[in-house]
């Protein structure tokens, strides 16, 4: 499929989902309800992200694989992307424990990458390293596994803040293009044209994500990208594709410590995410382009200049810290200061 037509294909399916998507909500029972506690935006919204984003997504996916040299890595993304989905859905529906939906992603993901070589990580080739470091079949899967799930908990926990997780999941398609196979490309033209649609809908608070937005657009730009640094190593160095997912991996990683060291449950529901702080200390609309500018700029320099990846890390965790830090001297009028943003979901 070309990668306009992918491209408009799947903004159209996004229009009619975000067109119809108070009728489509009710109907799934997708519908967030504010609370008046931690869900205060104004009415109640549909979680439909996740369906304008799977059909495309697994139907580009699924043309893409009769004309692939490797078409079982299409089948593979869609039938993952599926699965994903579903069990997003279920959580959006019925709220799956933790360990249950942890389980449940595991198995799905070492499944998905044990049968398909091409999608695990199998080495690592580093900017600033000479040689590759090459994994077993064991280590690999177990590596592989703990990234994808990994980014499944920081996109679902991302996506707490209008803009945020659609936000991260294009620009990460976009970063991603220049890597691609000429296969891939229409794959990520579909993300790119959903997301682009669902962005705007997002912003106006007329959809949500959803957890089934959020676990099936972060497994599918998670094997994505495994795809295109397994073909692409000589470009893609693995330290350019961790810089892409930084801020949000090192954010979760984080909140989930401090909820340890409290002794709460790493998944308990707080407002310490990055995305509260920098409400803290600004409005959410110049919060949101801080957070997906952390996002964009350092990716964006890594893979123009990736010798200096480590740098634009460097500077990338130092922006993030002193954020942190000014959000911490401004508790005070945090606690005291009315919140007026929307949130889309429990996280």
């Amino acid at each position: 499929m070309p990668f306009v037509w992918s491209v408009a294909f799947a903004a159209v399916v996004a229009l009619a989902v975000c067109w119809k998507a108070d009728a489509l909500g009710r109907a799934l029972g997708v519908m967030d309800a504010p609370d008046g506690g931690r869900k205060r935006h104004s009415r109640p919204t549909p979680m439909v992200g996740g369906v304008a984003l799977v059909v495309p997504l697994v139907v580009v996916a699924w043309v893409q694989s009769a004309g692939a040299a490797v078409g079982d890595v299409y089948i593979a993304i869609a039938l993952a992307v599926t699965t994903f989905f579903l069990i997003g859905f279920i959580d959006d529906r019925r709220h799956i424990r933790p360990l249950y939906r942890l389980t449940l992603s595991f198995a799905a993901v070492v499944a998905t990458v044990w049968l398909v070589p091409e999608l695990r990580v199998g080495f690592f080739r580093f900017s600033f390293a000479p040689v590759a470091i090459f994994l077993t079949t064991g280590w690999g899967v177990a590596f592989t596994a703990v990234c994808l799930v990994g980014l499944q908990n920081a996109v679902n926990m991302a996506d707490g803040r209008n803009g945020v997780a659609m936000g991260c999941l294009l620009i990460w398609s976009v970063l991603l293009m220049p890597y691609a196979s000429p296969h891939m490309v229409p794959v990520l033209g579909a993300m790119v044209g959903v997301l682009a649609v669902l962005l705007v809908f997002n912003l106006s608070g007329k959809v949500f994500l959803g957890d089934s937005g959020a676990y099936a657009g972060s497994i599918a730009i998670g094997l994505l990208s495994v795809r295109a640094y397994g073909v692409g190593f000589a470009e893609l160095h693995a330290d350019v594709v961790a810089i892409w997912f930084l801020v949000p991996v090192i954010d979760a990683l984080r909140v989930m410590l401090i909820r340890m060291l409290k002794g709460q449950s790493p998944f308990s529901p707080d407002s310490r995410h990055f995305h509260h702080k920098l409400d803290a200390l600004m409005p959410w609309r110049w919060g949101l382009v801080v957070y997906l500018a952390l996002v964009a700029v350092p990716g964006t320099l890594a893979a123009l200049y990736p010798a200096q990846t480590l740098f634009w890390a460097m500077g990338t965790l130092g922006v993030y810290g002193s954020i942190l830090a000014a959000a911490a001297f401004n508790r005070p009028a945090q606690e005291g200061r009315r919140l007026d943003f929307h949130l889309s979901g429990r996280r």
